[in-house]
């Protein structure tokens, strides 16, 4: 008997305070930092994982303990992500210290409050095998959890999807409701643990209602490139300039699609640009001043972005893929149609580079 409760508190040590034998800690190199310095900007502003720690997950999968898999996983996420600034969460599925014996078995252990990751780590240190897998409660919970956030949301689960509750709400349900609480500023993210094909499609379906996530397992995330790849999806984006535009001064007589010599200039300057940008592709935007239809105005707005077009493949002999039209008639003057000078100015070609 004496050695059975040695085993057991030995069991409880490891399992509560460092990985479990067979298990490797991830190691996880924090390189936020680089992703900034390469382009990049943090999307994120709140992060909420849920922990499976309930019963099933004591089970084995290739040898380890699932709920080993789990910790290891959270706790690579708190070493990768950590001196950001975010508000963050932990939603267990199981017991902890403070919620031991209360057969609450889901529970907000920690935040939503200032990350810190020894808190954090310190949260998931506690979490305790126990318990069914209500998936859908603590993702229903979240809705609440979440309603004094300001900014982007991630809600990563981490668990072997295997729903457990005499709850009637599906996992996938309880995505649908989170996601219609926060619109577009939350995305779902699954880790699977194990290799369960019931649990990897209620996963799938997590991720797939949250929209703008994705699902994911542990053997893709469970190694320092796995893990920086996802932190970088899931915590980063990168830095895209906003598209530049810029008039060209392509005047047209009233009801014309031909270029006028005092034009050709401009067009010169923007022809030699291309030339030496090879990669730089553009779309050309025609205009027209409110006199006429619409449909007259339609298509000749058109014709004279083509105008421009054939200028330039013409006299530039740039690549006529590089060069995409568009008319917009007179939905998009410039100044006002009252008067001839306003009309001029709407009569006209506008530039958008649409790559680098």
């Amino acid at each position: 008997m004496n050695q059975l409760k040695t085993f057991l508190l030995f069991l409880f040590v490891t399992l509560s305070f460092g990985c479990a034998q067979k298990d490797q800690c991830l190691y996880i190199d924090n390189n936020h930092h680089e992703f900034l310095n390469k382009g990049y900007h943090q999307k994120v502003d709140n992060f909420l994982v849920i922990f499976d720690g309930s019963s099933s997950m004591w089970e084995t999968s290739n040898g380890s303990r699932k709920f080993s898999k789990s910790k290891n996983i959270i706790m690579g996420i708190n070493q990768a992500v950590s001196g950001l600034k975010l508000k963050a969460g932990l939603h267990i599925i199981g017991d902890s210290a403070a919620t031991k014996d209360t057969l609450a078995n889901d529970s907000l252990i920690y935040g939503m409050t200032d990350y810190t990751p020894a808190a954090f780590a310190q949260a998931v240190n506690s979490v305790q095998v126990k318990g069914l897998t209500p998936i859908s409660i603590p993702l229903t919970r979240s809705v609440d959890t979440l309603k004094n956030s300001t900014g982007k949301i991630a809600v990563i689960v981490v668990s072997d999807g295997l729903q457990v509750s005499a709850d009637k709400t599906s996992p996938e349900a309880a995505a649908i409701r989170l996601k219609a609480a926060y619109g577009d500023r939350i995305c779902l993210y699954t880790i699977l643990i194990g290799n369960d094909a019931d649990g990897q499609k209620t996963m799938s379906a997590v991720a797939k209602a949250g929209e703008c996530g994705f699902a994911t397992t542990e053997n893709a995330v469970a190694n320092t490139t796995g893990m920086n790849e996802f932190v970088e999806k899931v915590f980063f984006e990168k830095v895209v300039p906003p598209p530049v535009s810029f008039l060209l001064n392509v005047q047209f007589d009233f009801d014309k699609d031909t270029i006028r010599q005092d034009a050709t200039d401009n067009l010169d300057e923007v022809g030699g640009f291309l030339t030496t940008h090879p990669k730089i592709a553009i779309t050309l935007e025609g205009h027209t001043c409110d006199m006429g239809s619409e449909r007259h105005n339609s298509s000749l707005s058109r014709q004279r972005a083509e105008s421009v077009k054939r200028y330039m493949v013409r006299k530039f002999h740039i690549d006529p893929s590089r060069l995409t039209t568009v008319g917009y008639g007179f939905s998009r003057p410039v100044s006002s149609n009252a008067t001839e000078k306003g009309r001029q100015q709407n009569r006209r070609v506008m530039a958008t580079i649409t790559n680098k």
